[in-house]
């Protein structure tokens, strides 16, 4: 009930201020339909600002969890909202805890909770794609559970990161085609595997980008 509340009042809020539009929707919803029930994904996204992840976890169609920096927790409100969607608050001492933050997305995994993650790490701080870094494949190679790839554009140009209060922007998401891990060959190594999901995520980001 909680959920939802707060997933219809932050839709309200994208539609009216950001003009959201959400693209690749009908195709997801036909993907995770064709999982066994409860089977979770991940979410692979580009990271233009703190609008973000309240952007995907209205528009995607499960429950998500995602770890938030603790700063964000500041503002009551917004706190309650961005923990109902399935923010989980770390602190930077424990952000920096790639064992520990790997340990607990895994564990949302397993709980069957689908799962937003970042691969550049941290907002860009100029608009353009940063480099990926190796996590998110690394929790794909280890689990088998298939990566779909998110390009966020429009929240930089609302929310860029010198800014305290987001603008009244157009923000459009586009999921993309799912990234299955099973696909790759069993006898490929582990380094291999985790490069060449990597490097699918990066085409997959290029191609939505480049669509806009």
């Amino acid at each position: 009930m909680l959920y939802r509340l707060a997933q219809f009042l932050l839709w309200i809020y994208f539609l009216i201020y950001h003009r959201m539009r959400v693209r690749g929707m009908m195709e997801l919803k036909k993907f995770l339909a064709s999982l066994p029930p409860g089977s979770p994904v991940i979410l692979a996204a580009n990271h233009e600002s703190y609008l973000d992840p309240p952007a995907i976890g209205v528009a995607f169609p499960g429950r998500l969890r995602f770890i938030a920096w603790d700063g964000l927790f500041k503002v009551p409100l917004f706190a309650w909202l961005i923990r109902t969607l399935g923010a989980v608050p770390v602190s930077h001492e424990n952000k920096n805890s790639a064992a520990a933050l790997l340990r607990m997305t895994i564990g949302f995994l397993e709980d069957g909770y689908s799962v937003l993650i970042f691969p550049e790490g941290e907002r860009t701080p100029d608009g353009e794609l940063k480099p990926l870094e190796g996590g998110v494949a690394l929790l794909a190679s280890k689990t088998g559970v298939p990566i779909v790839p998110v390009w966020v554009e429009g929240t930089w140009e609302a929310f860029p990161i010198q800014y305290r209060f987001p603008r009244p922007r157009r923000v459009t998401l586009t999921f993309g085609q799912p990234i299955s891990p099973a696909s790759l060959p069993g006898e490929m190594p582990e380094k291999d595997r985790r490069r060449l999901l990597l490097e699918s995520i990066k085409s997959a980001f290029e191609a939505m980008r480049d669509d806009d």
